[in-house]
């Protein structure tokens, strides 16, 4: 755990700094009861009991038990705000209940809760039983649409609402002693990216749902906020941290991937747990209540435990299929038959962005078994051009293809510039010649065979041009590829593979923001012709990013994945992906698809 983590932005695909982490037993989360649930909040009772509500259509409260956290019974209706309801009968047009919360402060249940029309109030048990009666507290505030409650140590009771609104409760918990306040968070602050509006953008927790919880000293305050990670409709739940209640609070992050409003209780043997309702769909628990256990990095820096799976799909539970570290995967075919994997080492140094200026190889008959092969090239001993340019230059994502009866590999430098190297043997593992350099900006370099045997330079974010015979520069000037729309394909790591009869052009962009909670996925776009026009970009495998298409032996349209943002399924290991493309309006859908 860094200790700057809660202030500044960790590059989001080093492990220590994971949303989700990888475990070789995690398992997809389940639902907990079979009710469409939103906003489901649990809390820990005195009988060791817990006791959940959340959203239900209509305008009563209902609470559903459990001892286990597993088996639960009910629900049972503690109040109505028909036959019970006082102020909140006021306003025209009647509706119903949002976002209660169920709490046991100072010895008694609470329930806090919002109306649809606007406004929050508090419901406190006259009884010892969460079953009630019920007393009405009346409104506590005029705006807001959700709301719950937080006991300090010192025995302060606050009213904590919407995207963060703070404020202390009178001794008689029925207003407020103080005006609200918005819980204020820092900017990003990232050198050279000031003005980006990722990291300037979110001076607030979130959009709703704020929940406040402490532990060692520190105040999680949390809310749920849209941020189209994988261009999806998913809500997360994101997290500011501060050592004083009202502020000064950290950056904010993204701690539970399609939370959306949660809760947080202790649970059994000590373990704390956040309840919610799976928002988006990509959630396993889709519109469903369901709890995971969460966990500490560090001070400040809370996440769920490595053994819980959040998304549903091919991806969610992707395992990795080898165990060295890599980046940036490519896997072609051989003549003979044999798969060749390469991407972007971190060797020598055990770095991917200091001098790992080596080109690694390995071979599968079958995909799943991975050998080394050798090391086929290394800046430091057959690099030429390169170390004019750079004085500890960095060999990326290097791809392989066998053309004209030997094996070609193409690469770039961190700073920018492509090459390429031959087999001489016509063996993969060579031993290689320089070829010289392909572009003098730019990174990402692929090479396509077209089924008219003329072969293509494609780089950075849909640059092509078509290859002498010779293979020893451009036979045209470079242009480039786009959607009919205007818009590239992805930002770096472009690629071409032509499957049932169109171009598929693929590359990597983040979605949701750049390099902090957003994901890297893999977009594509299709086409009839190979200089287009393309169809507008598509999702093609969620945290995809630099990952490359290839056709596997049966004919199946196969990813490779690594694994490069905070909600990956794991981080710098090469993954699979089996693919399905059906033809629809656009060309072809491209979905990952469970084996």
């Amino acid at each position: 755990m860094k200790s700057d983590f809660i202030m500044q932005p960790p590059h989001p695909e080093t492990e220590w700094s994971s949303c989700t982490g990888y475990s070789e037993s995690a398992v997809l989360i389940e639902r907990i009861i079979d009710v469409s649930l939103k906003d489901a909040s649990i809390c820990t009772g005195p009988d060791y009991m817990y006791y959940m509500t959340g959203t239900t259509d209509g305008s009563s409260l209902q609470v559903w038990t459990s001892a286990d956290l597993q088996s639960w019974t009910g629900p049972v209706a503690v109040w109505s705000m028909e036959q019970e309801g006082t102020w909140q009968k006021e306003s025209e047009g009647l509706s119903g209940i949002c976002a209660p919360e169920i709490h046991y402060v100072k010895g008694k249940f609470w329930i806090t809760y919002g109306l649809s029309q606007g406004g929050t109030g508090l419901l406190q048990s006259f009884s010892a039983s969460v079953k009630g009666p019920y007393q009405d507290m009346g409104r506590i505030t005029a705006d807001g649409q959700d709301a719950s409650l937080f006991e300090d140590e010192d025995g302060v009771v606050y009213w904590i609402y919407s995207n963060g609104q703070i404020a202390k409760m009178n001794a008689d918990m029925n207003g407020l002693e103080e005006t609200p306040r918005m819980v204020e968070v820092q900017p990003w602050k990232v050198a050279g990216r000031e003005d980006h509006p990722s990291y300037i953008g979110n001076l607030q927790v979130g959009s709703y749902g704020a929940f406040l919880y402490k532990r060692d000293g520190y105040y999680y305050m949390f809310c749920a906020d849209a941020l189209k990670r994988m261009g999806s409709d998913g809500v997360d739940t994101f997290v500011a941290v501060s050592q004083s209640i009202y502020g000064p609070y950290s950056r904010r992050y993204l701690a539970l991937p399609h939370g959306g409003q949660i809760s947080l209780f202790t649970g059994p043997d000590n373990q704390l747990y956040a309840s919610f309702t799976g928002c988006g769909s990509y959630s396993s628990v889709e519109h469903y209540p369901s709890v995971v256990p969460m966990s500490f990095g560090g001070p400040g820096f809370i996440r769920p435990i490595e053994g819980a799976v959040l998304e549903k799909g091919a991806v969610g539970s992707l395992k990795p299929v080898a165990d060295f570290l890599i980046r940036d995967p490519h896997i072609s075919t051989g003549p003979d038959g044999t798969y060749y994997l390469t991407g972007t080492s971190d060797k020598p140094h055990r770095n991917f962005w200091d001098r790992n200026n080596q080109l690694h190889l390995w071979s599968s008959l079958d995909l799943k078994e991975w050998n080394h092969v050798a090391k086929v090239w290394d800046l430091s001993e057959n690099g030429t051009w390169e170390n004019n340019i750079y004085e500890n230059p960095c060999l990326w994502a290097p791809e392989m293809i066998y053309l004209y009866g030997t094996f070609w590999i193409t690469y770039s430098l961190q700073g920018g510039g492509t090459g390429m190297i031959k087999s001489i043997s016509g063996q993969a593992e060579g031993p290689y010649i320089d070829m010289g350099r392909m572009t003098n900006t730019d990174i990402d370099s692929s090479l396509f065979q077209d089924e008219d045997g003329q072969v293509y330079f494609v780089w950075q974010d849909g640059k092509i041009a078509r290859m002498k015979k010779d293979m020893t520069g451009f036979a045209e000037d470079p242009s480039k590829l786009l959607s009919s729309d205007g818009q590239r394909v992805g930002y770096e790591g472009a690629f071409i593979v032509k499957y049932k009869g169109k171009y598929i052009l693929g590359a990597a962009e983040w979605n949701g923001d750049k390099r902090v909670d957003g994901t890297y996925d893999l977009m594509y776009a299709v086409a009839d012709d190979l200089y287009g026009p393309y169809t507008p970009r598509r999702l093609a495998v969620p945290h995809g990013g630099h990952g490359t298409m290839f056709i596997d032996h049966n004919g199946n349209l196969m990813s490779t994945f690594f694994g490069n943002d905070r909600t990956a399924p794991f981080r710098t290991r090469v993954g699979i992906v089996l693919l399905q493309a059906e033809e629809d309006g656009a060309g072809l859908c491209i979905t990952p698809c469970n084996e």
